[in-house]
C-alpha cells in the first residue's frame, strides 16, 4: 500500500480545514522549523541567494531567505484551500482574489483567438490561479509527474474538479498540451525549473548560467499568432493579488538561446515585484555547462 500518498492526503485535507488566516500561521510554524533546524530547504535559499542577488550583504540576504522560506511554508500551508473542489468552495477562493493587474492583456489575448500560453513560475501561490483561469477560458495545463502514484491521481483529479485539464509531461501529455496550444486554446505551465538536458539549453538566470526549458521557445516557433503572457497570483494581506505580465521581446527570438534568455528575463521581472515570494529553495542550478563546479554542496 502506498502508505506515503495517503498520508500526503490526509495532511492537505485537513489544512483545508484551515481559514487562510489560519493556514498562513501554520505555515509561519513550519517556517520556522526549516530555519532553526538548518534544513535544506533554507541551505539552498542561501545559496541561490548569494548567486543570484550578490549585491545583498550577509544580513539582508539571512532575512530575504526567512521571509523566502515563510511564504513557501504558507502555499504549502493553503494547498488544502486551494485545492477545494465544490463549487462553494471555488466561489469562496475567487472571493480572495482582491485584484486583477493587467487583465486587459488576457482579455485581449483570448479574442484574437489564436492561442494563448500563460506562463507562470513557482512564486507566491501558483495552485490559487484555478480560481481564476478555468472559468474564463477552455485550459490546459503541463504537471510534473509525482512520485507517489496514489497521490498524483487524487491530486489530478482534486486539480481537474476547478475546470482545468491537466496532462503529464510525457511525450503523449506534451503532445497534447502543444496540439491544444496549436488549436487555439490556452495552456499553462511553470517552466521556471531544470529539464532534462536534451529538452533545455544554459541561459543567464539572475546572472548565473541556467538550465532552461525549450518547450516555450518550440510553442512559440509552430505558432507565431499565438500570445504569450506571465501570469502569476500575488499573496496579500487580504488574499491575493493576480498578475498578467507581457513577455519580453527577446522570447520570440528564432534562436532557441535568446529565446530561453527572454523566458529567463520574464521570470526575473516577475520576482522583481516581491522577491521573497519566490521558491528560492529549488536547487536551480543544479546542473553545470561544461567545465563549470558544482554550486550546491
Amino acid at each position: 500500500m502506498d502508505f506515503k500518498s495517503y498520508l500526503a492526503i490526509g495532511l492537505i485535507k485537513f489544512l483545508g480545514l484551515f481559514t487562510l488566516s489560519g493556514a498562513r500561521r501554520f505555515g509561519d510554524f513550519i517556517a520556522w522549523l526549516l530555519r532553526v533546524t538548518k534544513s535544506g530547504m533554507y541551505r539552498v535559499t542561501l545559496r541561490n541567494l548569494e548567486l543570484c542577488l550578490p549585491h545583498l550583504n550577509a544580513r539582508e540576504r539571512e532575512n530575504l531567505a526567512r521571509q523566502s522560506l515563510r511564504e513557501t511554508a504558507r502555499s504549502i500551508a493553503e494547498t488544502g484551500i486551494a485545492w477545494g473542489g465544490t463549487e462553494k468552495q471555488m466561489a469562496r477562493n475567487a472571493a480572495r482574489i482582491t485584484r486583477v493587474v493587467n487583465e486587459e492583456l488576457f482579455t485581449q489575448a483570448l479574442a484574437a483567438n489564436t492561442g494563448v500560453m500563460l506562463i507562470t513560475l513557482h512564486y507566491g501561490n501558483w495552485e490559487w490561479l484555478n480560481a481564476y483561469l478555468p472559468q474564463r477560458c477552455k485550459l490546459t495545463g503541463l504537471y510534473k509527474i509525482a512520485k507517489m502514484p496514489v497521490f498524483e491521481q487524487w491530486m489530478l483529479d482534486t486539480r481537474q474538479r476547478g475546470g482545468v485539464r491537466m496532462v503529464h509531461g510525457t511525450r503523449e501529455g506534451v503532445e497534447t498540451f502543444i496540439q491544444h496550444y496549436l488549436d487555439g486554446r490556452t495552456v499553462l505551465f511553470a517552466p521556471d525549473q531544470e529539464p532534462s538536458l536534451k529538452s533545455g539549453v544554459f541561459a543567464p538566470f539572475f546572472g548565473v548560467q541556467a538550465l532552461t526549458p525549450k518547450l516555450p521557445h518550440e510553442l512559440i516557433q509552430r505558432n507565431p499568432a499565438g500570445k504569450v503572457l506571465f501570469i502569476y497570483m500575488k499573496r496579500v494581506e487580504a488574499g491575493f493579488e493576480l498578475v498578467f505580465r507581457k513577455a519580453p521581446e527577446l522570447i520570440y527570438s528564432a534562436d532557441p538561446l535568446e529565446s530561453a534568455t527572454g523566458l529567463n528575463q520574464g521570470f526575473e521581472q516577475c520576482i522583481a515585484d516581491d522577491p521573497a515570494q519566490y521558491q528560492w529553495d529549488y536547487k536551480r542550478f543544479k546542473r553545470r555547462p561544461a567545465g563549470e563546479v558544482k554550486v550546491y554542496k
